[in-house]
């Protein structure tokens, strides 16, 4: 998926920006048609992906697609929302950006990766537009992920020479906790963590190797969804994934539990950010960020 992060120990990691298939035979490993997830749009020039909110005017997406970290925007930021439609892509320009005051880059904290965008015109009724989790009930559901960008396989990671057209995938993998387990059981320093802001999950093959989360924390113990289980990677940052229909999360990072860990490492290979078997990816909860989200498209 181009759906394919965020603290001192991620200073390098991987922006979240791509659909990972876990093996070759995997459905994930196809285009959606152009008739499913038509409010999820390919955002250009920032290669990321974003999402058509109920009402037709406004995309949310990731902060980091607009700047490295504060409020204010790039004045050469010219972004523009495309959604491929059966009937051809219909292009939109955005007029304004409101980046969550919180984000201050990965440098300095963990979370608040969470960005609006205002379209210059209403998107047209024949594009999908989607609701907000509102529940704080993600922990063990099975989302759907969708975006754009580079695909690949768990067993190598992803695929750069993949998906030049910027086609959209989809696949899907449960939610196994909040970022918050991470903060006292890790070697790396999370005291700037946001608490109960980010949701994660692992790249599991089904063997109890791969099982990430569920090595370094047994209550965690769950290996996947077989062939259906997704991670994300380069190419598709601010897309989401949506849980009974409502967008839960938005794609954030990802990076090997190496980044975390100093023992029991579960990642497949030695790259910290490939979207291989074994790492670990973080969602922007969208159910913490309910209030801000309202407060600004309202306005």
């Amino acid at each position: 998926m181009a759906v394919i992060t965020v603290f001192l120990v991620l200073q390098t990691a991987e922006i979240a920006n791509s659909i990972i298939s876990a093996f070759g035979d995997s459905s994930s490993r196809k285009p959606l048609a152009l008739n499913q997830y038509t409010g999820v749009a390919y955002l250009e020039p920032a290669q990321c992906t974003g999402s058509l909110l109920t009402g037709g005017l406004y995309i949310i997406t990731a902060a980091h697609c607009l700047n490295e970290g504060g409020v204010k925007v790039p004045a050469e930021t010219a972004i523009k929302a495309n959604f491929k439609l059966p009937s051809g892509e219909v292009s939109i320009p955005v007029s304004n950006y409101y980046i969550h005051p919180g984000w201050t880059g990965y440098e300095s904290e963990v979370g608040n990766d969470i960005a609006i965008l205002k379209l210059k015109k209403t998107a047209p009724s024949s594009i999908e537009q989607y609701e907000i989790n509102r529940s704080k009930n993600e922990l063990g559901k099975i989302f759907t992920k969708v975006g754009y960008g580079y695909t690949g396989l768990g067993a190598k990671g992803q695929d750069e020479n993949s998906n030049s057209e910027a086609r959209r995938y989809g696949g899907q993998n449960r939610y196994d906790a909040l970022i918050d387990v991470l903060k006292d059981a890790t070697e790396s320093d999370m005291s700037e963590l946001v608490l109960g802001g980010q949701l994660i999950f692992d790249f599991d093959d089904g063997s109890a190797q791969r099982d990430t989360l569920g090595r370094h924390f047994p209550r965690l113990r769950d290996r996947g969804l077989g062939k259906n289980e997704i991670a994300t990677a380069s190419g598709d940052s601010g897309g989401p994934s949506f849980v009974e229909g409502k967008i839960a999360g938005i794609s954030s990072w990802g990076y090997s539990d190496r980044g975390f860990f100093k023992t029991n490492i579960a990642d497949i290979d030695n790259l910290d950010d490939n979207g291989s078997f074994g790492e670990i990816s973080g969602d922007t909860r969208v159910s913490f960020y309910a209030g801000w989200i309202d407060k600004v498209t309202r306005n």
